[in-house]
């Protein structure tokens, strides 16, 4: 529940681009999109609770 705040917090509404097995903890890492504009607007791994937000 706390992770899913966290991304609620940094990303707000958000859409998965597509899912990759993470390289350090092995489980999934998820690359997220803006719904609106369908640009990327970062990655998260539950696993290892890495939230990395992209700023272009």
């Amino acid at each position: 529940m706390y992770f899913e705040n966290l991304l609620n917090a940094l990303f707000g509404e958000r859409e998965i681009l597509h899912v990759m097995e993470c390289q350090v903890c092995g489980f999934d890492e998820i690359y997220y999109l803006e719904p609106s504009t369908k640009k990327q607007i970062g990655r998260a791994c539950e696993g290892c609770q890495f939230v990395q937000k992209f700023e272009f």
